[in-house]
């Protein structure tokens, strides 16, 4: 008979044992999944106390004593990626306890945010010819479900938790932008991509941060004490009660409006959410309770870096304040959950939108946070968006320019481009504003009449001309303030700025928003 080498190898190291404990790992440790490449990898579970547990994977076998709580962590070397599968055996005192099956070795990223990252393949503008071609064994997704949120920090994610192969059964439910990044970073590196799901739609990052990393940011640490004492104070059965109140008059106002002949009311988010056992918050609003159930079962697992897309739940009020605050606090928060301050952080400023928030604010800061962080980018998108739909349908642009940050800065692909024209500084001169763009060694190019462009006269920001000269633009007030002293000078300061947005690179970049003043 037969026997395999392995299982020689670990019974001639491991003394034999009559007890065994079923080897458990985390649902990230599971077929089909995706390590990542050029990197130590870092594998872990929990055993037997005291069991002798190894692992193997292709030509590497290494061993662990499990701690008197059971847990084992082991550190395999890096790897070169690769699109033939392997197989990946766990040993517990000489015996096979986990063979875990069409493992591929390549790139991978962890999605975060919100409902525009979680937003689905279908119905993003291209989802369907996507969906249909599909057929990407290289290409891999790790499903978690939505609103999954806890107390205290979770050794695992939720059951239902798994990886998937990229086909037209499964990717109609991944995240369209993770897609469309991920499918043309694989095509582009001829390497795997692994992608890692973590968002929830109408998240703030308050929920994002663990208790522990709030300190030194008063929004936070008083938002968290507040929220200490709510939950010291939930009646459930009180709160149903109300919700279920509020739930019945509103379906009497739709019975009316329909009876009546009118609009039927749009359903409120306090009637929408129904109170849940746990906390008196949505999940999308408990502080760190996201991070406790979708980011610390994860951290760990090798990984080259976050692309995130978030900003429309801290539009405003104080949680706009410190944005930039708590924004660079989850980025330093979880490359230490990772324990790997070089991780890259990418994310997609706000796009064009109509609705509530001030969305411009936002974005300075997002662009502020850029500035500010090393090995970060960020993914201008002003020129998209739909003015009444916060959930822009056209993602495919969004993964892509995600796609050309990460092939340049992280991967050092030669001759791409991916940031529109920034603003760099300000002149002010007598034949006006000279605004000086960093423009990577592109062109600008105006689209259609100038437009876009603001100055502030006596306090006040009004319209203003705008003419392309070579690498500057010159700003001056209209005829209406003509001889008017320019006290500061803004461009696409608005919600919905798509309309105005006028100027580009010569590859068809926007250039970003900014405001500036004396």
């Amino acid at each position: 008979m037969k026997i395999k080498k392995s299982a020689l190898f670990f019974s001639a190291i491991f003394a034999a044992s009559a007890v065994f404990a079923e080897i458990v790992m985390p649902r990230i440790f599971s077929d089909n999944m995706m390590f990542q490449r050029d990197v130590p990898l870092k594998i872990w579970g929990k055993a037997e106390a005291g069991a002798r547990v190894g692992v193997e994977l292709k030509d590497q076998k290494k061993m662990v004593k499990a701690a008197k709580d059971g847990s084992w962590s082991i550190e395999l070397a890096p790897m070169k990626g690769s699109f033939d599968p392997v197989e990946l055996v766990v040993f517990e005192n000489g015996k096979e306890a986990k063979r875990i099956k069409n493992v591929l070795v390549g790139e991978v990223w962890v999605l975060g945010g919100q409902s525009n990252m979680e937003w689905r393949l279908i119905p993003t503008t291209d989802g369907e010819a996507a969906k249909a071609r599909a057929k990407y064994p290289g290409l891999r997704y790790f499903t978690q479900p939505g609103g999954t949120f806890t107390p205290e920090k979770q050794f695992d994610t939720p059951e239902s938790s798994k990886w998937q192969e990229a086909s037209p059964d499964t990717v109609s439910r991944w995240s369209g932008v993770g897609f469309y990044f991920g499918e043309q970073l694989m095509k582009d590196l001829e390497v795997p991509v692994g992608l890692i799901e973590t968002p929830l739609g109408g998240s703030a990052m308050r929920a994002w941060i663990p208790d522990e990393a709030v300190a030194g940011i008063p929004f936070l640490e008083e938002n968290l004490e507040n929220f200490k004492k709510q939950l010291a104070a939930y009646d459930y059965n009180k709160a149903i009660a109300e919700w279920k109140k509020r739930s019945d008059a509103y379906d009497e106002s739709v019975k009316t409006a329909k009876a009546e002949g009118k609009p039927v009311p749009e359903k409120p988010w306090n009637v929408r959410t129904k109170p849940n056992k746990l906390s008196p918050q949505r999940p999308q609003e408990t502080p760190g309770w996201l991070y406790n159930a979708k980011i610390a079962p994860i951290a760990g697992f090798a990984a080259r870096g976050f692309l995130w897309y978030q900003g429309e739940s801290d539009a405003g009020g104080k949680s706009l304040e410190c944005f930039e605050e708590q924004f660079t606090r989850i980025i330093d928060t979880w490359r230490k959950a990772w324990k790997n301050d070089d991780m890259y952080f990418f994310w997609v400023q706000l796009a064009s939108f109509g609705g509530n928030g001030d969305w411009a604010t936002t974005r300075w800061k997002q662009y502020q946070a850029m500035r500010s962080v090393q090995k970060t980018g960020m993914a201008n998108i002003i020129d998209l968006g739909e003015e009444k739909d916060i959930h822009p349908r056209n993602k495919t642009d969004v993964g892509l320019r995600l796609e050309k940050i990460a092939l340049r800065d992280v991967y050092g692909v030669k001759g791409i481009h991916p940031y529109g024209p920034m603003f760099k500084m300000v002149r002010y001169t007598p034949k006006g504003a000279e605004i000086v763009y960093d423009l990577d060694g592109r062109k600008l190019v105006g689209k259609g009449d100038p437009r876009g462009f603001e100055v502030k006269i006596g306090g006040e920001w009004k319209p203003a001309k705008a003419e392309l000269v070579g690498k500057r633009v010159i700003v001056n007030p209209t005829d209406a303030d003509k001889g008017g002293k320019i006290e500061g000078v803004r461009y696409l300061w608005k919600k919905w700025a798509l309309p105005d947005v006028w100027l580009f690179n010569d590859q068809g970049l926007p250039a970003l928003s900014f405001i500036t003043e004396k």
